[in-house]
């Protein structure tokens, strides 16, 4: 099993400051940040600065991916869709799914103790079950909707052929109605 890294026992204030120099600074300057721990007591080589960095990298670039990603599934659901309140929920499912996925996998890979591991996994699948909810919710909500707008457009396509409406007139109110639920 591989040795801890000494970067996984600075205190949170001083890896804080240094994820900030390393996001600061372009993820280079590994010798200056060595320095930089070194003059405030933590022997630290540049190596295990540049392995974190380049984990700390991968995630914030994965994060921007996040982000850049859920914009533009957030800007097409505005623009595929009448409905852009059901498109956008099913837009943030997916994400949530996503990235639940992706912290669950994290998880499994982390050294830490497995009580707590447990409990976070546990949480996680409680996530999933509550997204999983929504999604089944709003599925039925949408199938609700279109059976009474169904059930509106033939109601309101009788009264329109008993009022003397052209079978067009009847059609337009149709479609009308219809458009509304789907």
């Amino acid at each position: 099993m591989a040795r801890r890294s000494k970067i996984k026992d600075l205190p949170q204030d001083v890896l804080d400051d240094l994820n900030a120099r390393l996001i600061g600074g372009g993820f280079s300057g590994y010798d200056d940040l060595a320095g930089w721990l070194k003059g405030r007591g933590f022997d630290i080589s540049k190596s295990a600065v540049h392995r974190h960095g380049s984990a700390l990298e991968a995630e914030f670039e994965e994060a921007m991916a996040d982000a850049r990603r859920t914009r533009a599934l957030a800007r097409a659901a505005r623009e595929s869709s009448d409905d852009a309140d059901d498109s956008l929920l099913a837009a943030a499912s997916g994400i949530m799914q996503d990235n639940l996925l992706r912290v669950s996998m994290d998880v499994k890979r982390m050294d830490d103790d497995p009580a707590t591991k447990a409990k976070t996994l546990s949480q996680i699948a409680r996530a999933f079950s509550d997204v999983g909810r929504l999604d089944i919710a709003r599925q039925k909500w949408q199938e609700e909707l279109r059976v009474k707008a169904s059930e509106v457009a033939e109601k309101a396509a009788r009264l329109a052929t008993k009022g003397g409406l052209s079978d067009e007139g009847v059609a337009e109110i149709r479609r009308s109605i219809l458009g509304i639920a789907s």
